[in-house]
């Protein structure tokens, strides 16, 4: 029995296609295929980085105010409380766009994950396994006792690495080759309650 859910954020809890990727690598002059947050660790001043990290905030917080929650997603999150499962984030996001982000939800709140775990916290983002461990600390359990669930590799892969279970979301879109794979994978959020062992209606 799981004793914690950790989700990925964008795509996961929220609908894909809030955040226009291309737009944003445009704007950083980020090339393809190169992650972000490690191109803007890259950059080779300072500044160039403090720049970069406000043009990121700016654009995480304008797709936020534009995302809507995943079918299901508010609903799982309750039904997870009610079995006494709690709830946690993890992502490569700021803390500030997640907390817009979840203002769109009209049944959950910010209050509904006592664990957030972000990009300004200490340790290295996915796919690296620090913030699986950080979250499993937090809520008081061991890695294995937490499902990881996200819809992109670097979340199957923090949470293999860590020892957590994974499961990967496709939404409803056939799964991308991985280099890990996931214990689960589910075409929306309500396969969970399967995984999981709870009641549809519970």
């Amino acid at each position: 029995m799981y004793r914690a859910v950790l989700f990925d954020f964008d795509g996961t809890l929220t609908k894909p296609g809030a955040i226009d990727f291309a737009a944003l690598r445009r704007l950083l002059g980020c090339p393809p295929k190169v992650p972000i947050l490690e191109f803007i660790d890259s950059l080779g001043s300072p500044e160039a980085r403090r720049e970069a990290h406000l043009a990121l905030d700016e654009f995480e917080l304008a797709a936020a105010r534009a995302s809507v929650p995943n079918d299901g997603a508010e609903e799982l999150v309750r039904r997870l409380a009610r079995a006494g499962i709690a709830c946690g984030i993890l992502s490569r996001n700021s803390l500030g766009s997640i907390r817009e982000a979840l203002k769109r939800f009209s049944e959950i709140g910010v209050e509904d994950f006592p664990v957030i775990v972000t990009r300004e916290d200490e340790g290295r983002p996915k796919p690296h396994p620090d913030g699986v461990h950080r979250a499993a600390e937090l809520f008081g359990v061991a890695p294995g006792e937490m499902l990881v669930v996200g819809d992109y590799v670097f979340d199957i892969e923090a949470g293999r690495a860590a020892g957590a279970s994974t499961a990967l979301l496709t939404n409803g879109s056939a799964a991308a080759p991985m280099a890990v794979a996931a214990d689960f994978t589910i075409a929306t959020l309500g396969e969970l309650d399967g995984v999981l062992g709870l009641q549809a209606g519970s």
